[in-house]
């Protein structure tokens, strides 16, 4: 009986996997693309966005991606971790119990980046909220899709004159303050090697997913 609920166990271990980056890098199709893939396999996935994923984090992002309002930094590190806590409890530890792959677009890295550096309230300062919100829960992979943010931020508004996308007040933010996220996301690399891929995000979707799949848990391919 013990060996057999160990085996369980096992069999039930859940995965979480965030996809991170500026505005325009293709989070979201890449996160669609291994979605997929990993379905394919067999795999029991969960895809969920920061801010969102609940009703409540769902209400905070419709805050603060308004383009008519301004909230700042210190406003929104305490709305994005409420709608953190309130997300990993009710989305993310549930499925990853459940042995699923929890797939994020965004997560606690593009806090410390966004507001922790470019927003300027403190690196060590916003990991400790992190922490509060979400009980020390840190991703198994972290993806980082980098490319030249004027190239990405073109890609981003021709997104949102196409109509596919909201507009997203960040995408408003002049290009020094781009440049700074992703010098951020190439920091946070540098300091977790580990968790923390870089893959180049230019190119056709499907090449881009061809540089992620070798950087997958070997438990996952």
């Amino acid at each position: 009986m013990v060996a057999g609920t160990a085996i369980l166990s096992a069999m039930a271990k859940g995965w979480f996997i965030t996809f991170e980056g500026g505005e325009g890098t293709g989070k979201s199709t890449q996160l669609r693309l291994l979605n997929d893939w990993l379905r394919a396999l067999g795999h029991r996935t969960v895809h969920s966005r920061e801010p969102g994923g609940t009703p409540v984090a769902e209400a905070v992002r419709a805050i603060l991606l308004d383009p008519a309002l301004e909230p700042d930094g210190l406003s929104e590190i305490f709305l994005l971790e409420a709608a953190r806590h309130d997300h990993v409890e009710r989305v993310v530890r549930p499925a990853m119990a459940a042995g699923a792959v929890v797939l994020c677009d965004r997560f606690t890295d593009s806090s410390l980046v966004y507001q922790g550096l470019v927003r300027g309230l403190g690196w060590d300062e916003v990991e400790t909220l992190n922490h509060l919100a979400t009980g020390g829960l840190a991703p198994d992979l972290t993806i980082v899709l980098d490319m030249d943010p004027e190239v990405a931020l073109a890609r981003a508004h021709t997104r949102n004159s196409e109509g596919t996308a909201r507009e997203n007040r960040l995408d408003d933010e002049p290009a020094e303050f781009h440049r700074r996220v992703r010098e951020g996301f190439l920091e946070l690399a540098e300091r977790e090697p580990d968790r923390v891929r870089v893959i180049a995000a230019d190119g056709p979707p499907e090449k881009v997913f061809a540089r992620i799949h070798p950087v997958l848990p070997e438990a996952l391919r």
